[in-house]
């Protein structure tokens, strides 16, 4: 009796670690950021299912070294949004010449501004 209740206790123990993966928190990576810099402009879309919620230029800031001169950065509601005191914000309190560092989830186009969504920011206010 007891071989056969060893497979539904690894199934068991399968699911639950599986469920949990799932309610990772988000948090700030601990990389340099793909893009530090000031907000130039916001532009609110509309959210469309998946969609970004907004897109916001960021221009880099003059002196200091940077992968990209300005960048296009999509928010999403995967996006985290931290003040750099780590209290959370949300996308309303964003305005431009708030300096900003942001970290870019997948893929990015190499075009001139470079534009990809943010996975997250921290917005020094």
């Amino acid at each position: 009796m007891k071989k056969n209740t060893l497979p539904f206790v690894y199934l068991a123990l399968l699911l639950c670690l599986c469920s949990s993966c799932r309610n990772e928190l988000k948090r700030m990576p601990d990389t340099l950021p793909d893009v530090h810099g000031y907000i130039g402009d916001i532009k609110r879309t509309a959210n469309n299912g998946g969609e970004a919620k907004a897109v916001i230029m960021v221009k880099t800031i003059e002196g200091l070294e940077a992968n990209y001169p300005e960048a296009s950065v999509r928010i999403d509601e995967n996006t985290l949004i931290e003040a750099t005191t780590g209290e959370p914000l949300k996308l309303e309190q964003l305005r431009e010449g708030h300096e900003v560092q942001a970290w870019f989830e997948g893929g990015i186009t190499e075009t001139m501004p470079v534009q990809g969504y943010a996975k997250a920011m921290r917005v020094e206010y």
